[in-house]
């Protein structure tokens, strides 16, 4: 077995070309074990080695299927035999699944945005603006651009927050957490950030309390738009902090239209 086989570099189809090498030579055309081809188990043993590495390297497969081979007691029976029909049983099943596209990943779906238009109505252009930004979050997670992923679902948020602080700006300015100068006058609404968007919506309610809370550490993620911030704080996101993200953001959404009716 070459290099690349031995590494686990393989694609669909030298994974499949060796899978079906190796069907043909440990069974006969009759579907019988090839028992003649080995000289002993420690060959056949080598051979199922061989078949598992290139299981163990394959996305798709059912897990049952490489940890069934691990556990089967077939594969201690003292035959050739034995173990030869167990291993073509197998790669039988492992090709099967190739055939049928189980093996293939998922797709990868862009999810539509939620009707933001009652919540953008006051800002002219923000919902196509906050929609292109949600679809493009998504793109970003899909391309392993994690980053600026979780940078774009935190532009989502502000944006959303500040118009629904615009639709009712009254209710906004009479809360205990709205900024307020040295005179107690508030600058104008869209000049708040979004740590004062997240506290002043939590606090009239539009957003739930921890969701708020939850709404910060978003926010703590989406500063790394700033490159000394990333390195103060270590960042190094992943597909585990986009999911944990994108929670976050779609369960705001979610309060901040519900906050309407």
């Amino acid at each position: 077995m070459d290099n690349n086989y031995r590494q686990g570099f393989m694609d669909k189809l030298q994974a499949v070309k060796f899978l079906q090498g190796t069907l043909g030579e440990i069974a006969l055309p009759d579907g019988s074990a090839a028992t003649e081809r080995f000289s002993g188990l420690r060959d056949v043993d080598g051979k199922i080695r061989e078949v598992r590495m290139i299981l163990d390297g394959l996305d798709g497969l059912p897990p049952t299927l490489v940890s069934g081979m691990a556990e089967d007691i077939d594969f201690q029976a003292n035959s050739r035999r034995i173990r030869l029909e167990t291993l073509a049983r197998y790669i039988r099943s492992a090709l099967k699944f190739v055939d049928t596209g189980a093996f293939e990943k998922p797709k990868k779906i862009i999810h539509a945005p939620p009707d933001f238009s009652r919540l953008t109505s006051s800002v002219p252009g923000l919902n196509d603006e906050l929609e292109k930004r949600w679809r493009e979050a998504q793109r970003c997670i899909h391309v392993e651009a994690y980053t600026a992923a979780v940078i774009m679902m935190g532009s989502v948020l502000e944006g959303l927050l500040l118009a629904r602080a615009q639709l009712s700006a009254s209710t906004a300015y009479q809360s205990g957490r709205a900024p307020r100068d040295k005179t107690g006058k508030s600058p104008a609404i869209h000049d708040w950030n979004l740590s004062t968007l997240i506290d002043v919506a939590a606090d009239i309610g539009w957003l739930k309390t921890d969701r708020g809370k939850f709404s910060h550490a978003l926010r703590d993620s989406r500063n790394v738009v700033h490159p000394w911030q990333a390195v103060m704080t270590r960042a190094n996101f992943d597909q585990a902090t986009c999911k944990t993200s994108w929670h976050v953001l779609d369960a705001s959404v979610g309060d901040l239209l519900n906050s309407l009716n």
